[in-house]
């Protein structure tokens, strides 16, 4: 069965410029294809949603262009002048204009929070220990007053004067070497036990306390122990007695007495060989309160005495 076929309207037109007066013109509509019967025709007009979001995209952009022009009418007339004006036309009421001069008020410190210089004082450990010649003579006389008493059990001689000679520094006996050569040192050995440490040196070396103390005990070659010439030194260290022994030495060049003050840089004689010694050296020994003999080199180290032994 075949569909109705389709005529297109005429429609009357009265122009008389196209040279038609009151005729009947066919309008031409393109010709559409017959549709089959039960088949549905797509709708030609957008949906509703796709409609809705491009009126509300052109509404935000009309907004926003709005806003963008009245900020900008803002930022222009909220401008200053110079601010717009060309390079190399500064206007001359601005280059007349001068920065203004920043000052400090002064501030009035507070002399209590000054820390002064002059109020440091950097002691020196050997600059301490060296006594003045009035320091000396003080303690020398205090020494005078006093009766000796014996150098051996462990009591210093002259307790007065020894309790007012609290030291604690301490030194080798030849600070003037750096390396100290040993020949035998302090323990056991092959003859017995050696109480002491032998420093083999030039005859004649100087020899110095190695604390500050005062002699108890002088021999001019006739030490019992078989010394020959020896000195015996008492020394308060941080309030403990430590006795030093010095013998072996050259004979002649003793320089100190019983009893006499005696600090760091004293000489208390020269190196040598007499006694029971096979060749020139010192026998360094120490002895402690209870009269017993320690290691001198070890408890010159341990006080933090700086000692190069070769």
């Amino acid at each position: 069965m075949t569909g109705p076929t389709y005529a297109p309207p005429v429609v009357a037109v009265d122009a008389p410029a196209l040279g038609v007066g009151g005729a009947h013109v066919p309008i031409a509509r393109p010709a559409r294809s017959p549709r089959p019967v039960g088949e549905r025709q797509a709708p030609t007009r957008r949906p509703v949603a796709v409609r809705g979001r491009a009126r509300s995209f052109a509404r935000k952009a009309t907004a926003g262009a709005a806003l963008v022009f009245i900020g900008s009418l803002v930022v222009v007339t909220s401008m200053p002048a110079q601010a717009v004006q060309p390079p190399g036309e500064l206007d001359p009421l601005v280059a007349q204009l001068e920065p203004e001069t920043q000052s400090l008020d002064p501030v009035a410190a507070d002399a209590s929070t000054v820390f002064a210089r002059d109020d440091i004082v950097v002691r020196d450990p050997l600059e301490s220990a060296l006594m003045s010649e009035g320091e000396r003579a003080a303690l020398q006389a205090v020494a005078d007053s006093e009766p000796g008493g014996s150098y051996y059990g462990g009591s210093p001689a002259f307790p007065a004067t020894w309790s007012m000679m609290e030291t604690d520094y301490v030194k080798t006996p030849f600070p003037q070497v750096t390396q100290l050569p040993i020949s035998s040192g302090f323990g056991y050995r092959s003859g017995g036990f050696h109480g002491g440490t032998d420093i083999p040196l030039a005859p004649g070396q100087e020899i110095r306390p190695v604390a500050n103390g005062v002699v108890s005990a002088v021999w001019q070659g006739d030490n019992p122990g078989g010394g020959g010439y020896a000195v015996f030194v008492d020394h308060n260290i941080d309030g403990q007695f430590v006795q030093s022994w010095y013998p072996h030495m050259q004979a002649g060049s003793i320089r100190v007495e019983v009893g006499q003050v005696v600090d760091i840089s004293t000489v208390l004689g020269g190196v040598g060989s007499t006694g029971r010694s096979t060749g020139p050296h010192l026998h360094l020994e120490m002895k402690n309160s209870d009269y017993v003999s320690f290691d001198p080199l070890r408890w010159l180290q341990t006080r933090e005495t700086r000692l190069e032994v070769g």
